[in-house]
């Protein structure tokens, strides 16, 4: 499939599932708020930077789940609520992917920009393949991933611009147009990533 199908699929699939997706994405942000407020008041000594890095690593495993809703139902399958938190039975795998992936992207600006760039494109499908993947290891994923984006980074970064337009439309409607364009976009990049991976 070629861009335009890719995101017309996504309308196709938006269409009449925009309420049972933003139940699902309602409830995983209320975990995020409730989860900041807690810690906020358990240490709330602490510096903010910190609560911020300890949210962030909390949320991973949270973030993998609300991904694994977008390819139910991309793939037609059953999701839950309680499947959100599925991926905390990997926590110290799915952190550490995570952490590996952004010390190694962060190399990468360092250097220079255009590095950083191609970096976050070639672990780009990281997310899927700890979905789809399981039974790969930590650099085992972050290698796999490198190997899939292989002559697709260009169409990944080509596909992200197509959403310019529609990212100052929803600017311009002061953030209204994100209730129907945030699952749009997590349903295009989705697809697009599953037809890479060779699952769908």
């Amino acid at each position: 499939m070629n861009r335009v199908e890719i995101k017309n699929y996504a309308k196709e699939k938006l269409s009449g599932n925009l309420g049972s997706i933003w139940k699902i994405l309602i409830i995983a942000l209320g975990i995020s708020l409730a989860s900041t407020c807690v810690l906020s008041i358990l240490f709330n000594k602490m510096d903010a930077d910190f609560l911020d890095s300890l949210l962030g690593i909390l949320m991973m495993p949270l973030g993998i789940g609300t991904t694994a809703f977008f390819v139910s139902l991309i793939e037609n399958t059953n999701f839950e609520a309680k499947d959100l938190f599925k991926y905390y039975h990997d926590f110290v795998k799915v952190i550490g992917v995570t952490v590996l992936m952004s010390l190694i992207v962060m190399l990468g600006y360092i250097c220079f920009i255009i590095p950083g760039i191609i970096l976050t494109l070639s672990y780009s499908l990281v997310p899927i393949i700890l979905i789809k993947k399981p039974e790969l290891g930590i650099v085992e994923t972050l290698k796999y991933s490198r190997e899939k984006m292989q002559g697709h980074k260009l169409d990944a970064f080509v596909l992200g611009l197509s959403f310019i337009g529609w990212a100052i439309l929803g600017t311009l409607t002061f953030g209204i147009l994100y209730i129907w364009l945030f699952p749009y976009m997590q349903l295009t990049f989705t697809k697009f990533y599953l037809n890479i991976l060779g699952e769908n």
